[in-house]
């Protein structure tokens, strides 16, 4: 029986690769200042960007993702400091604490949202983990539709 040799893979770079990874990842002040402005430049750029138009290009870009980061803390802070719930929700038995379902409900949008972020963070697809964070995503995002007009302070 012949004696398959296992080949050694050489990595060829296209000319020039590697010293732009030097450029942009060093920190060498011939490279890192002028990075340093142009980033400056990025971030005033998308900062104008959100006070003319109310959102910059990032969200064009991942709109599910900045929706995943954003959701969850606006809907724990109306769960903190919201005044209110929704009136179906409502108990009149449980003095001091008349809105505990609708707090329920949204942690639960709150968690469905995480776990839909940690399912595409993490590239879950299969497993015991998959299925406990997509039924939590399922359960969340049920609510989220089904509350959605009773998101309010």
């Amino acid at each position: 029986m012949k004696k398959i040799k296992k080949k050694k893979w050489k990595v060829k770079f296209t000319p020039g690769f590697l010293e732009d990874c030097k450029r942009l990842f060093s920190n060498n002040p011939r490279y890192a200042i002028p990075r340093f402005f142009s980033n400056t430049w990025f971030e005033i750029r998308m900062g104008c960007q959100r006070l003319t138009r109310g959102y910059d290009d990032r969200w064009n870009w991942e709109l599910r993702g900045m929706l995943e980061e954003v959701i969850p803390k606006c809907v724990r802070w109306i769960k903190k400091n919201g005044i209110g719930c929704c009136e179906d929700l409502y108990d009149e038995k449980r003095k001091g604490n008349e809105c505990w379902r609708w707090k329920d409900i949204l942690e639960k949008i709150a968690q469905g949202f995480e776990a839909k972020e940690k399912i595409y963070q993490n590239l879950l697809y299969k497993g015991k983990r998959y299925e406990k964070l997509k039924a939590k995503e399922k359960e969340g995002m049920k609510l989220f539709v089904k509350y959605f007009d009773n998101l309010w302070d």
